[in-house]
């Protein structure tokens, strides 16, 4: 499963493991997700939750280790990007809208 409207940089690039912790503090627990009708790269993409009703990817964005990708969340999470994140993260050319 890919987080739908998620764009975090890949475990080789400068923030990819800060990300892929953060993600993993976020998932301890019970989470559910929600799928949608789109695949991506073979996989699901899905919006979750944690048991406290925390959208994942929102949590990721609002963190600052992850951007809004615009092809899959039509804009849901841009607005919570940190001032700056988009100059520092490396945003992935197939979410730009």
């Amino acid at each position: 499963v890919r987080l739908a409207g998620l764009d975090a940089e890949e475990l080789s690039e400068p923030h990819g493991l800060a990300a892929k912790q953060r993600l993993a503090d976020l998932t301890r627990g019970q989470i559910t997700c929600q799928l949608t009708d789109v695949r991506s790269y073979r996989r699901y993409l899905a919006t979750c939750y944690t048991a406290a009703g925390i959208d994942l990817a929102a949590a990721m964005v609002r963190s600052g280790l992850a951007l809004d990708c615009a092809r899959y969340s039509n804009g849901k999470y841009r607005s919570m990007e940190p001032m700056g994140a988009a100059g520092v993260l490396i945003q992935k050319p197939y979410c730009k809208q």
